[in-house]
């Protein structure tokens, strides 16, 4: 057999297996519904909410794979008038306080927060700083990366902190050690296996370790 016959051998055993990969299911798109029965004024404000989730969640979902996971397909986003706060996040559904987006119209930013968490799906875990911080990393790094997150006091923080502090660590931490550390944590959290030695074997740093180079960092950038 020549060389070409070979290479055609080889193209010919190939073709199944592109053909499997080309007919691999795509998920379903993720089919949003709006509450604003409690106050109908925000209904422009719920739509655009609406068609940012249908826009983004595909994307974080890719952000934050798993093997053999796939998040909820429907979301639901329910606009409350007396709530108190601005938003939380139960399984599928997201409660937004009316008070809060009448008040900062501009805070689209939250609804990405609180998609994330959806998302996510986590069994219960004792790391919440860090579910926190992960969403918020998306928030911040992924969708709103204009925003300058700014750690004020690093001597008085700490990676526990959650929210933007976490998440402004988790980034400095991605861009110096491992670009995968945050899918890496999420797919520890999401199976119920998290736990802060996964920091270590990504990195070769322990996370007290970690923390202490972004604070230094942090602090030399201020000077």
């Amino acid at each position: 057999m020549n060389r070409l016959d070979r290479l055609a051998l080889v193209f010919l055993v190939m073709i199944p297996a592109m053909r499997v990969r080309a007919e691999e299911p795509k998920a379903p798109p993720v089919v949003v519904t709006i509450d604003t029965s409690e106050s109908p004024d925000v209904e422009p404000w719920a739509k655009e909410a609406k068609a940012l989730v249908e826009k983004w969640y595909p994307q974080v979902e890719a952000m934050l794979p798993s093997p053999d996971f796939r998040p909820p397909r429907e979301v639901r986003i329910v606009f409350q008038k007396d709530m108190k706060g601005v938003a939380d996040t139960s399984g599928n559904r997201i409660r937004i306080a009316v008070d809060w987006i009448k008040r900062h119209p501009e805070d689209k930013g939250m609804v990405i927060h609180e998609m994330t968490h959806i998302i996510q799906s986590y069994p219960p875990s004792r790391a919440g700083w860090l579910v926190e911080g992960i969403a918020d990393h998306v928030r911040f790094f992924r969708f709103e990366p204009a925003t300058k997150v700014v750690l004020r006091n690093p001597d008085r923080a700490s990676y526990r902190d959650g929210y933007r502090t976490t998440a402004r660590f988790l980034d400095w931490a991605q861009r110096t050690y491992d670009a995968n550390l945050v899918a890496k944590l999420n797919a520890a959290l999401r199976r119920g296996e998290y736990d802060p030695a996964l920091f270590q074997t990504a990195t070769t740093k322990t996370l007290d370790e970690l923390w202490a180079g972004f604070v230094a960092d942090v602090k030399s950038k201020q000077k």
